[in-house]
């Protein structure tokens, strides 16, 4: 069986100017390299970190949906406050995409 692949966004305004405060792209990197029961592999075909801001947040998720990405996985910050853009970007562009994809 190939390797299904998966990216992952890191959203962070800190971690875009330094990158090494990052910690999530290794750790998630690491879950997916864990041995595994089954016989699903994972390949990770894009890391990237971008600022928390709508545009930079879209374009990367387009990109990777249009090169067929499996799973695009979304991290960043410390928690949920009033500027935060993460979790929507996603959501809008699935609703678009998917009309029977309900998201809660």
């Amino acid at each position: 069986m190939d390797p299904i692949s998966y990216a992952i966004l890191v959203v962070s305004d800190t971690a875009s100017i330094d990158p090494s405060s990052d910690k999530s792209i290794q750790t998630l990197k690491d879950v997916f390299d864990a041995p595994k029961t089954s016989n699903v592999q994972w390949q990770c075909a894009y890391t990237k970190i971008v600022p928390d801001n709508v545009s930079d947040i879209r374009k990367s998720v387009k990109e990777w949906a249009a090169e067929k990405v499996a799973l695009i996985l979304t991290t960043g910050g410390t928690g949920f406050a009033v500027k935060d853009n993460t979790p929507e970007v996603p959501s809008r562009r699935l609703l678009k995409g998917n009309r029977k994809l309900k998201i809660n």
